[in-house]
């Protein structure tokens, strides 16, 4: 391995630059769940929303919306929501937040801000699909795509995160996430009996 800032690597091999980089990242996402877990047995309920919250707060101050705040806490949009109702104060600092970006002229760029690309890869090695990562940090699909194709850097560490994931992704993961879907059930309708086909 090279001396010289990982940084240097990427004009040489972008896809072994990539590969170093989202490998460090990967380790240092290791590194915080250890962390989180040698707290966790005296972290309250309480004090981990608090940790949440702030991933929110955060997020709103990059520059982006809904989505990408739940994202960042590692909560639902739903979720969110709900706290923001509940809690008016969460609710002003995640307003403050967004509006420090917007009149600071701070968008959620992958191809600007570090730490939103931070986020996408972060959630590319959850296991998010590529075509939501988009949304996440507030790109559409096709602009995404585009800038895939279009940056030979940022599609090498997009494409490293998810050869990373795939590696971590146990075989059965693997069958259960294709076999992914969704049924339709009625709530209103009686229990189904044995005799009839299930649809």
């Amino acid at each position: 391995m090279s001396d010289r800032p990982v940084g240097d690597m990427a004009g040489e091999r972008p896809d072994g630059w990539a590969e170093t980089v989202v490998a460090g990242l990967d380790a240092a996402r290791a590194a915080e769940r250890a962390l989180g877990e040698s707290l966790r047995p005296g972290m309250s309920l309480k004090e981990e929303k608090a940790q949440r919250r702030a991933e929110a707060v955060r997020a709103a101050a990059m520059g982006l919306g809904a989505e990408g705040c739940a994202a960042a806490a590692g909560i639902s949009e739903r979720l969110l929501a709900s706290w923001q109702a509940e809690d008016p104060v969460f609710d002003a600092a995640l307003s403050a937040a967004r509006s420090l970006a917007h009149v600071h002229d701070v968008v959620p760029d992958v191809t600007a801000n570090p730490a939103v690309l931070r986020m996408a890869l972060d959630a590319i090695l959850d296991g998010v699909p590529f075509v939501a990562v988009g949304a996440l940090v507030g790109a559409k699909r096709d602009a995404f795509y585009r800038l895939r194709r279009g940056n030979p850097r940022l599609g090498a560490l997009f494409g490293a995160a998810q050869n990373a994931r795939r590696r971590t992704t146990s075989p059965g993961r693997k069958k259960k996430a294709e076999l992914k879907g969704y049924r339709l059930v009625r709530v209103d309708s009686p229990a189904v009996r044995r005799s009839d086909p299930v649809r």
